[in-house]
């Protein structure tokens, strides 16, 4: 796992977020009605008013774009209002910039894990996962915004638990001709250690962009 890239890639994280509420602010921002979610959450209702939103059940009368909206809402504080990072033990280096193609560990699993013969209808989920957490945001307004903000996708702690607890077993081996030396156990283990951290803390998961 000594290569380097060729050129620079973009820098990922995988971020905290706030499980329940990913879903229904998706939702409300896909298409949905903000009023109806903003009166059924009392407590993002005061979030958004603690970060200067005089009147947040109004999705018109905010100037923020729909992905830092949906980031601002979702995204896990810690009492004082705070970032909560998610501390996984391992280097961020490791995991925010893959040593192949894209630069995203999600990316080179995706297209080198095989089915090991135990068990296809768990292989085809856990790629489902893996998918959702990569590309669920793409195409969307929420997918990119002012700040450079740009966001893959993202999993609720249910799903991310089921995505950690795949990737940890044998239903999938790495392709015969991987590229990289071991880059499937690499890039599957630090992704488990970050979706580990956010399961403790009953977390989902959000695949951000660093540019």
């Amino acid at each position: 796992m000594e290569e380097a890239l060729d050129t620079t890639t973009p820098f990922m994280t995988i971020d905290p977020m706030v499980s329940y509420r990913l879903l229904p602010v998706y939702s409300a921002l896909n298409g949905g009605d903000w009023k109806i979610l903003i009166q059924s959450d009392d407590e993002l209702r005061l979030r958004l008013v603690s970060q200067g939103v005089a009147n947040p059940e109004e999705r018109s009368s905010m100037t923020w774009d729909d992905a830092n909206l949906f980031f601002l809402s979702c995204v896990d504080l810690t009492t004082n209002g705070r970032p909560y990072p998610l501390f996984a033990g391992i280097s961020k280096e490791r995991f925010g910039r893959f040593p192949y193609g894209d630069g995203s560990a999600m990316t080179y699993l995706r297209e080198w894990i095989r089915d090991s013969n135990k068990d296809t209808d768990s292989l085809e989920e856990m790629s489902e996962l893996l998918e959702m957490l990569e590309t669920r945001m793409s195409g969307t307004s929420m997918e990119k915004g002012i700040g450079k903000l740009e966001m893959r996708g993202w999993l609720t702690n249910e799903e991310t638990t089921s995505l950690r607890k795949f990737l940890s077993t044998a239903i999938w081996t790495p392709a015969a001709d991987e590229p990289l030396d071991g880059g499937c156990q690499d890039a599957a283990k630090n992704i488990v250690a970050l979706l580990r951290s956010a399961e403790k803390r009953k977390c989902g998961v959000l695949l951000r962009v660093h540019n």
